[in-house]
């Protein structure tokens, strides 16, 4: 069959669309699996603290920012939070936690990501050691060997413990999430945790007085607005003020 010039031209130039069309298909389906792993990876890390932890922070350990969260799962009592993501300074956030020393008072409620958690605790302790201002990071992290034999995080704050203290942890069948409200997905649902909330506070001299200086009974107050946790000291500010090592 002879289809002349014009014909040819026509054909080779709907072939031209079907191949483009299809190459537009395959990279939609492409972004669309990223989208889907992704949202899995977010499924499996994101976990949103529950609002009356968050309201003993603020109301009993002087809290006023968020390290390490995001404009979709921080706490909204929190003036100030810090994002890993550059583009979510329109929505408020700071980022880059890491860019400055922590300073003054603040949760961490870092991904649950090992390396993460480890550079987290580094950097929180780093700054308690060096800063001149009063300085009390409380961390929230995950545990999930019991002994903490394999978590490094936890070894980290062994060998500093005159800034590093273990006030308590929160057993996987006492600790109730909250929910994620941008994962509605009932047929892919958020997996059941399995691992311990370890609460750490790592901070300074300053800090410390700070907080007694406030309420000394801080901590006591704060054991009782979060009842499920299993307190690894006694439940009393400390009165007697450690000296810092160098």
């Amino acid at each position: 069959m002879d289809l002349g010039i014009t014909g040819l031209h026509e054909l080779t130039s709907a072939n031209e669309q079907c191949i483009v069309s299809g190459k537009q298909l395959k990279n939609k389906y492409t972004d669309f699996k990223k989208h889907i792993i992704a949202l899995n990876r977010l499924a499996a890390i994101a976990r949103i603290l529950p609002s009356h932890i968050t309201a003993a922070f603020q109301k009993w350990a002087l809290v006023t920012t968020e390290k390490m969260a995001s404009p979709l799962d921080h706490d909204r009592k929190f003036p100030h939070y810090w994002s890993e993501h550059p583009r979510d300074k329109v929505f408020g956030a700071n980022t880059n936690a890491f860019s400055s020393r922590f300073s003054g008072f603040s949760i961490c409620h870092p991904i649950y990501h090992e390396n993460t958690t480890l550079l987290a605790t580094r950097h929180a302790t780093y700054s308690a050691a060096v800063s001149t201002e009063e300085t009390a990071k409380f961390m929230l992290l995950p545990s999930w060997n019991k002994k903490m034999t394999t978590n490094p995080y936890a070894s980290l704050c062994r060998k500093y413990p005159h800034m590093c203290k273990f006030l308590g942890t929160i057993p996987s069948d006492q600790f109730q999430y909250a929910k994620v409200p941008f994962w509605n997905n009932i047929q892919v649902p958020l997996s059941k945790h399995s691992w311990e909330l370890k609460i750490i506070a790592i901070w300074n001299t300053k800090g410390r007085v700070c907080l007694n200086a406030h309420n000394k009974d801080w901590l006591k107050e704060f054991a009782n607005e979060v009842p499920e946790a299993k307190w690894e000291i006694k439940t009393r500010t400390y009165i007697t003020i450690p000296t810092e090592q160098p």
